[in-house]
């Protein structure tokens, strides 16, 4: 892993007290405790970016796009409201590294199978689904038509709002769905009562 990344990761956190009132000094126009408050939260930048699952060049990329969104977080982030940086801070880190790992996989290599034959049994039998379950699998699977790689599942968490254990368990049931659907599909249209072929 990049020293960089490391030494934030190992910046010690503030204790609550301190943090509450960086915070009230930065809400004031206090630079220098602006930059404190920016520094000491830092290491939670390259955290989330690993939890979304940034590896590689493409963590010092969302490194970089996730320190714009906690500064982000710092400059709205109210002390008062009982919630600590560290929580506030992670969507406004999260949106920032997510587009970044979505600008990666759009731009990734693909080379699709039948690109010129969309597979509208499956998007028929997703068209059946439930709308929270069917949305994943668009995300997901990039039914909409864009191309690409199938996305993470933390990446679609990212853009739905959802946890990566919520994607997961939808995907779960989503896929079980549409198995028994296109199962159906397929015993229609086998022939019946025909000879197996010699």
């Amino acid at each position: 892993m990049d020293a960089f990344v490391t030494r934030l990761m190992s910046l010690p956190p503030l204790e609550p007290d301190r943090e509450h009132e960086l915070a009230l000094r930065s809400r004031d126009g206090d630079a220098s405790a602006r930059a404190e408050l920016i520094e000491s939260a830092l290491r939670l930048v390259p955290l989330h970016a690993l939890r979304l699952g940034a590896r590689g060049e493409t963590l010092m990329d969302a490194v970089q796009a996730g320190s714009v969104g906690l500064i982000e977080a710092v400059d709205r982030f109210d002390p008062d409201r009982g919630v600590r940086l560290a929580t506030y801070a992670w969507p406004w880190i999260a949106h920032s590294v997510g587009a970044v790992l979505c600008e990666r996989e759009q731009a990734a290599p693909w080379s699709p199978l039948g690109e010129d034959e969309p597979p509208s049994l499956v998007t028929e039998a997703v068209h059946g689904l439930e709308t929270t379950l069917a949305e994943v699998l668009r995300v997901r699977h990039r039914l909409d038509g864009t191309p690409g790689p199938p996305r993470s599942r933390e990446v679609v968490a990212v853009h739905l709002g959802l946890s990566v254990s919520q994607v997961r368990t939808r995907e779960g049931e989503a896929m079980r769905q549409l198995r028994g659907r296109l199962a159906k599909v397929v015993h229609r249209a086998e022939p019946q009562g025909e000879a197996d072929p010699p």
